[in-house]
């Protein structure tokens, strides 16, 4: 059965996320580059709005103290010497955005991929075999660098070919369970009857977290989304950090600014996180089914780079499990799936980040309820049709 069914996982489980995020990355760097100049020239206007503002209130401020407040060093110096560099960088164009995203965002995709490849023992040769999507054509004139995009992408397929190896280790512990060995009482059958639920529950459960991984790209497009085209905005706003500014225009710059640039970035090490945090999920696992005096990362190795098999796991332990151990491994198994987002929130706050997947998170549990509906929706059309349209009434006749 294993190598039909990881044919299988290897041609279905896909980035099936990837080409919606390939085409939204263009889109939203294409739009945002071509509405720059313009938006450029209404950040220069409100500028000056906000500035007369800010020396207006500085100047009553000032007034209702007294006059003893040292208004140009306190409050007007500042201000104008941010405003300077602002309208310098504003000046530049396109250039700048591409340039702060250049030395910020790509850096940070770059050593998250490196890190979750190493992790794995993996290159990208390697992933590129096990998930073949590849990048479109992207022109190098937008607001991002495609450099940018085929990390994010890359990241993305790394942590793919995980789900691909978590549901084999499933199909291998289903496969286990066909053994010889089921045959040698009525106590070994049970025993490799549960295991086969065992390795379906295993699965099952690595699909879902597959499924909801496919919507992960949702939070970085949207963080992309508002850097990009408040990126002008962000700039005249930082002009007023640092002087006597009031705390509304304070902290919308805060907001518009140094918020969405954390956000992009948290959102980009999500999607690394998730790797790392089902990888330590797996060890329990795997050192369950590695044979007595096996190191666990023998069996990870070969889990994780794709390549177990139902004669990879140890007999020796599958003989002595007993079936109230088969049952409280099912227990620990939907334990640790519901723990998985925890695990993933310590390891992130362990580096000082925040988890941005909010809206991936929604958009999987509506994809799953909306899979339900329909599954519901065929069984009763089913159950209709198989009953000839007849329904039974409230005491059970017809």
């Amino acid at each position: 059965m294993n190598g039909f069914m990881n044919s299988l996982v290897d041609s279905s489980v896909q980035c099936w996320g990837c080409p919606v995020f390939d085409r939204l990355f263009q889109i939203v760097s294409d739009a945002a580059a071509a509405v720059y100049d313009q938006f450029v020239i209404f950040c220069a206007i409100l500028f000056c709005v906000l500035f007369a503002f800010y020396v207006i209130n500085a100047v009553w401020k000032n007034m209702k103290g007294g006059v003893t407040d040292p208004f140009y060093q306190k409050s007007l110096k500042p201000v104008l010497i941010n405003s300077l560099v602002a309208l310098a960088f504003l000046s530049m164009g396109i250039v700048m955005p591409r340039f702060v995203t250049t030395i910020t965002f790509e850096p940070v995709a770059n050593i998250a991929l490196i890190y979750t490849q190493s992790m794995l023992k993996t290159n990208p040769d390697t992933v590129n075999e096990r998930v073949t999507y590849q990048p479109m054509e992207m022109s190098d004139d937008g607001f991002y660098r495609p450099q940018l995009r085929d990390t994010i992408i890359m990241l993305m397929k790394t942590t793919i070919t995980q789900f691909q190896s978590y549901m084999k280790l499933g199909i291998a512990v289903m496969d286990k369970a066909f053994s010889l060995d089921a045959l040698l009482g009525i106590g070994a059958l049970i025993k490799h009857i549960i295991l086969f639920f065992i390795g379906l529950y295993l699965f099952y459960g690595f699909f879902k977290l597959f499924i909801r991984f496919c919507f992960y790209f949702a939070d970085i497009i949207v963080a992309m989304t508002f850097f990009a085209f408040f990126f002008p905005l962000s700039l005249i706003l930082v002009a007023f950090k640092g002087g006597d500014a009031p705390g509304w225009l304070s902290s919308l710059g805060k907001n518009v600014g140094t918020g969405q640039f954390k956000k992009l970035i948290n959102a980009i090490i999500a999607l690394a996180a998730a790797v790392l945090t089902y990888t330590v999920i797996m060890v329990i696992i795997a050192k369950f089914f590695s044979a007595p005096g096996q190191s666990a990362a023998e069996i990870m190795d070969l889990i994780t780079s794709g390549n177990i098999f139902a004669g990879d796991l140890s007999g020796d332990n599958l003989a002595a499990m007993t079936i109230g151990g088969c049952v409280i491994l099912v227990y620990v198994l939907n334990y640790i799936y519901g723990q998985i987002p925890n695990v993933t929130s310590m390891v992130l706050d362990s580096f000082g980040v925040s988890q941005e997947n909010k809206l991936s998170e929604q958009l999987a549990d509506d994809a799953m309820k909306l899979t339900t509906n329909i599954v519901e929706t065929v069984k009763k059309a089913g159950a209709t049709i198989l009953s000839g349209g007849e329904k039974g009434d409230s005491k059970g006749g017809k």
